[in-house]
C-alpha cells in the first residue's frame, strides 16, 4: 500500500527540502502538492523546486489545484474568476455567484494550461479534488439542459431531470479534464476523489468508469467536529471497501483519505486507531489531509502537533 500526504506548499526550496525529508522518513512514498493559482504566477518556488526535491527524497510528486476556480475543496481564492466573470455561476434568481461553472467551455482548458506547466516542472500526476454537483443557471447550463431534456432548466428545478443533469455535468467535467491530461501526456497519473455524502455517492460508479481515470478515491472524514458529519469509523471503512471493490471492477487503483485537519481536541488518538482500520480495508493507497495537521492554515486541528504525532505513528507502523 502506498502512503501519502497532502502538502500545502512552501515556496522556499530549503523549507521544501526539510519537509520532503520528513515526509519520506515517516514512510510516505508519494506526496500531493496543494498548489493555488498564486503558486503558479507569484510564489512560484513550490512548483519550480517541489517536484525535483520530492523525487530526490524518493517521493512521487502529484499536484492538486487546491480550490481551483472556487469550484471544489478548500483554499478557494481565484484570480482566474477575478479576470473572467463569464465563468461565474448564476443563481436561480439571476444573481452571479463567484464560483466557476463546470459547463463553461474555458474551465477545462484553463485547468489543462495549469496542468501542462506543472508537468513541465516534473509533477507526475494531477488530482481532481472532490468534484460535486452545482446549482447554476447560466446560459451554458440552460442551453445544455434544453438540448438534453428539451425543456427549461429553471422549470425543472428539483426534479429528477434536474438532478440527473447535475450529476451528468460533474461526470462530463471530470471526463474532460482526464482526457485533456492524457492528451498532454499519457503517462500523467489522473486521480479523482469523491465525497461520501449524498448525492455525491451516486457519482462513484460513473466516475470510476471513466476510461482516462487511473486512481479513484474517497475521503470518509469521520473525525470532523462541529456537526459536519455523523459518520462513524465503521461507515468510513465501509466506504473504503466499497471503493476498493468498485476500482477492482473497473481496473483502477483505489485510494482512501484519512482526515488530519480540523480535528477537535481529544480525538487525535483516533487518527491512529481509525487509520489502522482504514488501512485494513485494503485500498492501494492511503493518504492524509494534511501535512502537520494543517498547522498554519484555516484547516488547522485544535492540537495539530498531537494530531500529526498520531499520523506519524500510524505511517511508520504501516511502512515497516
Amino acid at each position: 500500500m502506498e502512503l501519502g500526504v497532502s502538502y500545502v506548499a512552501a515556496h522556499l526550496p530549503h523549507h521544501i527540502q526539510a519537509d520532503m525529508a520528513h515526509i519520506r522518513e515517516i514512510g510516505c512514498s508519494e506526496v500531493l502538492f496543494a498548489l493555488q493559482e498564486n503558486h503558479l504566477d507569484t510564489l512560484t518556488g513550490a512548483g519550480r523546486f517541489g517536484p525535483s526535491i520530492a523525487i530526490e527524497h524518493g517521493l512521487r510528486p502529484y499536484v492538486v489545484f487546491w480550490g481551483y476556480a472556487n469550484t471544489f475543496g478548500g483554499g478557494r481564492m481565484s484570480n482566474l474568476l477575478l479576470n473572467d466573470r463569464s465563468m461565474w455561476r448564476v443563481r436561480a434568481d439571476g444573481s452571479p455567484e463567484p464560483r466557476a461553472c463546470l459547463n463553461h467551455p474555458g474551465l477545462v482548458e484553463s485547468f489543462a494550461v495549469m496542468a501542462d506547466r506543472c508537468r513541465g516542472y516534473g509533477f507526475q500526476g494531477v488530482f481532481v479534488d472532490e468534484p460535486m454537483t452545482q446549482d447554476c443557471f447560466c446560459s451554458n447550463c440552460r442551453s445544455c439542459f434544453e438540448e438534453t431534456f428539451g425543456s427549461s432548466l429553471r422549470e425543472q428545478l428539483g426534479t429528477a431531470a434536474y438532478q440527473a443533469f447535475q450529476q451528468a455535468t460533474v461526470v462530463r467535467y471530470v471526463t474532460s479534464v482526464c482526457q485533456r491530461l492524457k492528451a498532454l501526456d499519457d503517462k500523467l497519473t489522473t486521480i479523482a476523489c469523491v465525497m461520501p455524502f449524498h448525492p455525491h455517492d451516486e457519482l462513484f460508479a460513473p466516475i470510476a468508469a471513466i476510461r482516462e481515470l487511473d486512481v479513484f478515491g474517497i475521503d470518509p472524514y469521520w473525525l470532523l467536529g462541529g456537526g459536519f458529519t455523523d459518520m462513524t469509523i465503521d461507515d468510513a471503512v465501509g466506504y473504503a471497501q466499497r471503493v476498493k471493490s468498485l476500482c477492482e471492477a473497473h481496473g483502477k487503483q483505489s485510494q482512501t483519505w484519512l482526515n488530519c485537519w480540523r480535528i477537535p481536541a481529544g480525538s487525535e488518538e483516533q487518527i491512529y486507531t481509525g487509520g489502522k482500520a482504514l488501512a485494513e480495508a485494503g485500498c492501494d493507497s492511503l493518504y492524509a489531509w494534511s501535512f502537520r495537521g494543517g498547522l498554519g492554515t484555516y484547516e488547522e486541528c485544535d492540537r495539530p502537533e498531537l494530531a500529526w504525532e498520531n499520523l506519524v505513528r500510524l505511517y511508520r507502523e504501516l511502512s515497516h
